[in-house]
């Protein structure tokens, strides 16, 4: 992730625009609305960040630091790398904190998939592969995550398990829903999904 896209200051932004959705949820919904195939120049994106986080329109100033968190994600995703980061608080907040933000990522990513598929399937229906489906069934679930589980070790590790998890799926959700352009150029056969 990129130096400028860190979670303390979009939360310090999001207060001062009196947003009442974590940088989390944004950063979830932008990779969700991308893997789709969704894509907007800086003005579109400016208007979901308004809807989404309920929010009066920002300076320029903060309306590029929220362009940052769209394009973080499309680069992440389109690097051809399984580069995408999560942006989730730092593992100095409690494990509480950061269960509850992953949540809120996947509640983010499902509701951005959602608006872009929306969009796209005005023309065409689309039809997803079973493992596309219990991906997105997958991080349905972990959107439901509760905090009151364990906060020992064991917990430390299934959390770094599961933030894993939701981004190496995220990164296939992206593959197939784009056309696996890195799989063509490894294999000459694109798996296509329209």
């Amino acid at each position: 992730m990129t130096a400028s896209l860190e979670h303390d200051d979009l939360a310090n932004l999001f207060l001062s625009l009196g947003a009442l959705q974590p940088p989390a949820e944004l950063h979830g919904y932008a990779a969700g609305f991308v893997s789709v195939g969704g894509r907007l120049e800086a003005d579109g994106w400016l208007k979901h960040c308004i809807d989404l986080l309920d929010c009066e329109t920002p300076d320029p100033e903060q309306s590029q630091a929220l362009y940052a968190v769209y394009t973080s994600a499309l680069d992440g995703m389109e690097s051809g790398e399984m580069s995408l980061d999560l942006l989730l608080p730092d593992d100095e907040f409690d494990l509480d904190q950061r269960i509850s933000s992953l949540g809120q990522w996947c509640q983010g990513y499902l509701t951005g998939f959602a608006m872009a598929g929306k969009q796209q399937s005005v023309d065409k229906q689309k039809a997803y592969s079973a493992d596309l489906s219990e991906a997105i069934s997958d991080i349905a679930a972990i959107a439901q995550v509760s905090a009151d589980e364990q906060t020992d070790e064991d917990g430390e590790q299934d959390y770094f398990a599961v933030c894993e998890y939701v981004r190496v799926a995220a990164m296939t959700i992206f593959i197939e829903c784009n056309g696996g352009a890195e799989d063509a150029d490894d294999s000459g056969n694109a798996p296509r999904l329209h």
